[in-house]
């Protein structure tokens, strides 16, 4: 979430025109993320997130659309996505594709609030939604696999001169970017994509929300399990094996963990470390919009986590998130 496009108070009215709503009656910008403009509003006596999808095409938002549509109809806890007056997704408003969203209620976790008995409740939270995957029946590759990694890679490649952090990581980006070619296969199908500790919402000790849906996809189950333990489980300078053998452990209580995910998990953990820590050197290199409107985020923590996953191994992976249990 970000906020790249500025919008003028009527391009704002026009935008929630598109979905039946009034003028709004307040607007606050929301610059947390950086991948899509952003404001909560309050029109019609109640509140709504507004999203600019930014770089987003129809197909995108449809999909995203349809991920909204199968989680309501399953009752699983995630933003109720508003059907525009035309009855579409998605609307259009100066150009631009809007999307609009209930207010979810919960709060966000503050890092230090992040525990083991609250991984174990995303992990079943993450066993749900792969649960219920049998019946989705929509399609869409995943839009940061290893083929997009590896180009991200060499375009880091290309613009690395004069940058000693990036220089002195390269060797380990681009021999992790050869391994995530020959990923094992393991059972696919709707995956978040995108399970940070900022896109989960809780009242008290409950997962109220399930937030950001916009890198949903099919791909492999291992890959979700990877970007959460990336996410959930790393402490201040290294995996916390509480947590990781937690979130594993709430997942196997769900759903179990067939032999192929979990064989395939380390490798997609170490993929998800090297695409997050690849995004980010290049959202360094985009135009800064400003820190009030966009915050830049650090890619070193990602490299640091790929690279203790790197020196634990396969093995050592396994034993940290209790896959030898």
């Amino acid at each position: 979430m970000a906020v790249y496009t500025v919008l003028s108070p009527a391009e704002i009215a026009d935008a929630l025109a598109r979905f039946g709503l009034p003028p709004p009656e307040r607007v606050a910008p929301e610059p947390k993320g950086y991948v899509n403009t952003n404001h909560h509003v309050w029109a019609g006596g109640e509140r709504w997130f507004l999203r600019v999808a930014e770089g987003k095409t129809e197909a995108d938002v449809r999909f995203e659309g349809e991920v909204h549509a199968f989680l309501e109809a399953a009752r699983f806890g995630a933003p109720r996505l508003v059907a525009a007056a035309d009855g579409r997704s998605f609307a259009v408003s100066g150009g631009r594709i809007v999307m609009l969203f209930a207010y979810a209620p919960g709060e966000e976790l503050a890092p230090d609030a992040v525990t083991p008995e609250r991984c174990r409740a995303v992990g079943d939270r993450l066993a749900r939604l792969h649960e219920l995957a049998e019946g989705f029946s929509a399609d869409r590759p995943n839009p940061f696999g290893p083929s997009r990694v590896a180009a991200w890679i060499a375009e880091i490649r290309r613009g690395a001169a004069g940058d000693a952090d990036v220089l002195g990581a390269l060797p380990l980006l681009e021999e992790e970017s050869r391994r995530a070619a020959a990923l094992p296969g393991a059972p696919r199908g709707l995956v978040h994509g995108d399970l940070f500790v900022d896109n989960v919402l809780w009242i008290g000790d409950r997962p109220s929300a399930v937030l950001d849906w916009e890198m949903a996809c099919v791909d492999a189950f291992a890959w979700d399990l990877g970007v959460a333990l990336c996410a959930w489980a790393w402490g201040e300078r290294a995996f916390d094996a509480g947590r990781a053998s937690a979130l594993v452990a709430g997942y196997r209580a769900r759903r179990g963990l067939d032999p192929l995910t979990a064989r395939a998990l380390p490798g997609h953990a170490r993929l998800a470390a090297l695409r997050f820590t690849a995004s980010r050197i290049l959202a360094l290199r985009a135009p800064d919009p400003g820190r009030d409107r966009a915050p830049r985020k650090d890619w070193r923590p990602f490299r640091d986590r790929l690279a203790a996953l790197a020196a634990l191994g396969d093995a050592g992976m396994a034993a940290l998130a209790g896959l030898d249990r």
